[in-house]
């Protein structure tokens, strides 16, 4: 059974490279999962662009037939796709909960009304309540996460209290991380149920066997994806805390270093000039 540990931080380029050594060739069909917010590009209330580094690599890599591309966000689907504007990219918006393949075939995981009446009116009353200070919502239709990173100490305490009190009283699960709360539904949805069903509806049933993968994250939710993918790929969790736990095989500090990972990746491509 796979736990949660400290993983290999990954400080230079070259340790990159050495943690891909001979894992793929250009001839094996890759699988890359990525998240969009917190790991391509920094995380802020609104979509924020990627460092130059990576958005060069993502193109040339979105571009090669040899790559399954699979960029997650927990925003629409649509606002993730007009966002990025790749042809080649299978795009999965609200966690994996709507997913569009560059064929134009989409699939759509319906949740309860129920739940999503209950979603909202969880949303509304931290907006409501708890939005101070700095303080923000991020909705992600299916769960939610309140971020305090920006507030002054003196006034973070009872923040955090009041919006557990809410998170915990509309029925939701909470999950504290440093500078966040996230709030997640008590249903057998998360990023994980979404990437093997885009592996298998792509792939069909033996995906992992076909399949050379690599995962990267920042986030709880990634850590669902990371955990059902533990043992069949390369994972990575992008993360400034030294002391975080977690499945994946390595720790990558920043969003600028993920640009290292793709460059480290995008090389196996590229003939060695001589």
């Amino acid at each position: 059974m796979a736990e949660q540990k400290k993983a290999p931080l990954l400080k230079k380029e070259e340790d990159y490279v050495k943690a891909l050594d001979g894992f793929f060739t250009k001839e094996d069909q890759v699988a890359l999962l990525l998240d969009y917010d917190g790991t391509l590009a920094p995380l802020s209330e609104e979509l924020s662009a990627m460092p130059k580094d990576t958005e060069i690599n993502i193109k040339k890599l979105a571009a090669n037939d040899k790559i399954f591309m699979v960029v997650f966000s927990g925003r629409d689907l649509a606002e993730i796709k007009n966002h990025l504007k790749f042809p080649n990219v299978t795009y999965a918006g609200n966690h994996g909960l709507e997913v569009e393949y560059p064929s134009g075939k989409k699939f759509k995981i319906e949740m309860p009304e129920e739940l999503l009446k209950k979603h909202q009116e969880l949303v509304n009353e931290l907006k409501e309540k708890v939005v101070l200070h700095g303080a923000w919502v991020e909705d992600k239709k299916i769960s939610v996460t309140y971020h305090y990173k920006g507030v002054n100490d003196k006034l973070k305490a009872k923040l955090i209290e009041t919006a557990k009190g809410l998170i915990q009283g509309h029925g939701f699960q909470l999950i504290e991380t440093p500078y966040a709360l996230e709030g997640k539904p008590r249903v057998n949805w998360d990023k994980g149920e979404g990437a093997k069903m885009i592996l298998q509806k792509h792939f069909e049933a033996d995906w992992d066997k076909k399949l050379k993968i690599i995962y990267a994250g920042d986030d709880t939710t990634d850590e669902d994806a990371i955990k059902v993918l533990h043992g069949l790929g390369k994972t990575f969790r992008v993360s400034e805390l030294p002391t975080l736990k977690t499945y994946a095989n390595y720790q990558i500090k920043t969003v600028e270093e993920v640009g290292w990972l793709l460059k480290a990746i995008q090389s196996v491509y590229e003939v060695k000039k001589k």
